[in-house]
């Protein structure tokens, strides 16, 4: 008898944890649904526009080509050859007046409005830095992986999760000068790149489901279409800067939000060298 409801017991407690299960699931199911962004025709849309500048005085760092010692000599002296000693970091590229390039300026929440364009993105390693030094991915799209060196490089994709979390998307090896490898864009969020074989190489990608993404120009100007009218936050990356967050209430037509840096920070390459 003890045995019967022993095992009845059981049978309930295993049913339970079942429908627990599937109830987590469902609401994971749901969450991701939820998540999705939904493509629709945006009516007076609206537009923000504006200028990123640094209140800190910056320098251009100079980067020092360290070959590994465990390099064969010959390898050695064909990496010095295609390298050379150092290169300029092209970190803070900012004009006389302050204005700041390479900026990522990311509308975070949109949960609808236009289709993100279907155009792929080429990161190319030449001359031992990745072209280019930042860059806007779409989700769907495909990334195009290329080696224009005579040299091995190994292209490294990780998503930047928080702070000193990394977690790879791609790991590619590029032996040949020439060398395409294609790979689908899956992941979306901010994407840090680096080359295995040589400490000094990086790059950032900003991958997105959505367009209303942009990055500065030299006069750290930028803009971003067509967005549907609301209460947004943009983010302000860059990776010598402490990121900035905004928010803004998007109406038709122009919009106009400018951010001023007043703090730098070190960029987690630096710490590779």
């Amino acid at each position: 008898m003890l045995s019967r409801e022993k095992t009845f017991t059981k049978e309930v407690h295993m049913k339970r944890i079942a429908l627990i299960t599937l109830a987590l699931l469902f609401s994971l199911v749901n969450l991701s649904h939820a998540a999705r962004y939904k493509v629709v025709e945006v009516k007076n849309g609206g537009t923000i526009k504006g200028k990123v500048k640094t209140a800190v005085s910056v320098k251009d760092p100079t980067i020092p080509i360290n070959i590994s010692p465990k390099e064969k000599p010959e390898d050695a002296k064909k990496i010095r050859e295609v390298c050379g000693t150092s290169q300029k970091a092209n970190m803070y590229l900012v004009s006389p007046a302050g204005e700041v390039k390479n900026v990522f300026v990311i509308v975070l929440g949109v949960k609808q409005g236009k289709a993100a364009p279907k155009k792929d993105l080429v990161i190319d390693n030449t001359k031992c830095a990745f072209d280019p030094l930042v860059g806007i991915a779409y989700v769907k799209s495909k990334y195009v992986i290329k080696n224009s060196d005579p040299i091995l490089h190994n292209t490294s994709l990780g998503k930047i999760v928080r702070k000193g979390v990394r977690r790879t998307v791609y790991n590619l090896a590029l032996p040949h000068k020439g060398q395409i490898i294609k790979k689908k864009n899956r992941v979306s969020g901010l994407i840090d790149v680096k080359c295995d074989a040589h400490s000094w190489m990086r790059a950032y990608v900003y991958s997105s489901k959505h367009p209303y993404v942009a990055i500065t120009d030299e006069k750290g100007n930028f803009e971003i279409k067509d967005l549907p009218p609301g209460k947004y936050k943009v983010k302000f990356w860059h990776e010598g800067f402490q990121e900035v967050v905004k928010e803004i209430e998007v109406k038709p037509g122009v919009n106009t939000l400018n951010v001023t840096f007043t703090k730098t920070r070190k960029p987690a390459f630096m710490s590779r060298l």
